[in-house]
């Protein structure tokens, strides 16, 4: 997996539009891949306080590929990081989610994701997360909620809305091979719209 740290140009006219829609930013990133974003594994982070955008990868990205309005910060091979993984460490961790559940409508046949309007429901969703991504939460708390929007393309005007929560806290990993596939697939929903990247620190 590679970690890669760009800077968004806020004077740049095409870096704000990847703040305003989230779309535009998710294409951008993809850009870099040359591929969707099942083959590159790609999931993106904006800090909106320092306008730097993180992006965790399977794929090394195309560094002559860079969107206009970003400037490379740097990128760096985790492979070494993620061999020295093992059960029973802890991180401090920090998630950028989406705690939803999916809620049948009447009338209709697909069910629709709401957001978890209290905090005890957003905690118990983050512990239930844990559990299903191989690692437990020791402590945790909720930093700021934020919200991530845009629309589909010019034809389609169906909007893109994810309400996310900034987590804080520090987890331990309790089974290896799921803590894995958790941290590099992402956790939760709106993966390709910024939410669901785990970024890990030492204790």
């Amino acid at each position: 997996m590679y970690l890669t740290k760009l800077h968004l140009d806020i004077k740049n006219s095409y870096a704000k539009k990847c703040l305003r829609d989230c779309q535009i930013m998710h294409r951008s990133i993809q850009h870099m891949f040359h591929s969707g974003r099942h083959e590159s594994g790609a999931l993106y982070r904006v800090n909106p306080r320092c306008l730097d955008v993180y992006v965790w990868s399977a794929l090394k990205p195309d560094c002559d590929s860079i969107p206009a309005g970003m400037k490379l910060v740097g990128c760096r091979d985790f492979s070494e990081i993620e061999g020295r993984l093992k059960e029973g460490s802890c991180y401090r961790f920090s998630l950028l989610a989406s705690p939803c559940k999916k809620v049948q409508q009447e009338g209709k046949k697909n069910s629709q994701r709401r957001f978890l309007t209290t905090l005890e429901e957003r905690m118990e969703w983050l512990y239930n997360k844990g559990i299903q991504n191989g690692f437990s939460v020791l402590q945790a708390q909720e930093e700021h909620e934020s919200m991530t929007q845009g629309w589909h393309d010019k034809e389609d005007k169906r909007g893109i809305f994810y309400k996310g929560v900034s987590f804080q806290g520090v987890l331990r990993i309790e089974k290896l091979e799921l803590f894995q596939k958790g941290w590099q697939n992402g956790i939760g929903p709106g993966k390709a719209y910024g939410q669901g990247m785990l970024i890990l620190q030492s204790v």
